[in-house]
């Protein structure tokens, strides 16, 4: 493997613009052959300047070569301002060769955006229902929250493996996560979603019911604590309940869907990461560090408490043997017993 460094002296006044070419950056990378992972590392301001690293890491130099020489790599350069515009002084490259990548403790992890890639490419391949699902969403201008069909495919053979006729899914968004879960389903099989949004639970339902699902999956509109002590509260020996929505709320998921299961029932959680924010879990919330993301991958404190709680929760109840699965954002994974 290949470690590609690149250190820049920025502009104070132009940092924040060359962090957005940076961040830009990234999803045309992830488009490259041989691209593994990026990290993009700022120092505090030191004077006139603010100090860049950019790290890259690849398969092979020959593909940070082709990446260099790209259209791909000249268009996330341009800009208003071109980034050489921005910097004072030319930057400084190193290239290394990988001699170790070892995690901590008795682990090993060989995981990279690129094996993830190659994952869902072999695995996870999507029918004609989930791309026309996914086009609709992103046409429709919702979010850019929904689960990949990498995350799709493991809950789809979780499922399968439990024998799963009838589940519950709450946040159900533009109904891509579903359509993984119908997957799953045999043609007897119902899913119960709940979506906080009335609108969005409509055009859900309308776009089930016009990809002849409609008979598959009921989504109603409301939100899942007054829809599971109202409309819902008799329903019960669930084989599965799929969470995807407010993180600062999976505690109380977690207290109203265990009962719901029956024996065996799995119980999952995406999300459980909440984009890095756990590598700080035990650490006193006031002294966090602020979220590294931005936009919609941002954690709150609400966020970090909630999903801090729900880890200890799984870890700790007594009606569940449970585990994160180690997903590029976590998918908690328990089974009542």
């Amino acid at each position: 493997m290949f470690i590609a460094m690149n250190r820049f002296r920025v502009k104070a006044a132009q940092a924040d613009a060359f962090e957005k070419v940076w961040r830009d950056r990234e999803s045309r990378l992830g488009k490259m052959p041989g691209f593994m992972r990026f990290h993009l590392l700022k120092s505090g301001s030191l004077g006139e300047a603010v100090e860049f690293v950019s790290h890259t890491t690849w398969l092979a130099e020959s593909d940070f070569e082709n990446w260099r020489v790209s259209d791909a790599s000249r268009a996330a350069h341009s800009g208003t301002t071109p980034v050489k515009e921005m910097l004072l002084g030319p930057p400084e490259f190193r290239g290394y060769a990988m001699i170790m990548d070892q995690a901590t403790g008795e682990r090993t992890d060989f995981r990279s955006a690129h094996m993830d890639l190659l994952v869902e490419k072999t695995f996870a391949i999507e029918s004609s229902v989930q791309q026309v699902l996914r086009e609709w969403g992103e046409e429709s201008g919702l979010p850019p929250i929904r689960i990949g069909a990498y995350e799709g495919r493991i809950l789809e053979c979780l499922l399968r493996s439990a024998g799963a006729r009838r589940g519950l899914e709450i946040g159900t968004l533009g109904g891509y996560s579903a359509s993984w879960l119908l997957r799953a389903l045999p043609e007897d099989g119902h899913l119960t979603s709940l979506e906080l949004d009335p609108r969005r639970a409509e055009r859900a339902q309308a776009k089930f019911n016009e990809l002849g699902l409609g008979s598959k999956i009921t989504v109603i509109a409301g939100d899942a604590k007054g829809l599971f002590e109202g409309k819902l509260k008799d329903i019960n020996n669930l084989d599965f309940i799929f969470i995807d929505a407010d993180k600062a709320s999976y505690p109380l998921y977690i207290d109203l869907c265990v009962p719901r299961l029956r024996k065996g029932g799995l119980l999952l959680a995406d999300n459980a990461f909440i984009w890095g924010g756990m590598n700080f879990l035990g650490m006193d919330p006031e002294k966090l560090p602020p979220s590294l993301q931005k936009g919609y991958h941002e954690y709150s404190r609400p966020q970090f408490e909630g999903m801090s709680e729900a880890w200890k929760k799984l870890a700790t109840h007594p009606d569940l043997k449970a585990v994160i699965l180690p997903t590029g954002e976590g998918l908690g994974l328990a089974v009542k017993i």
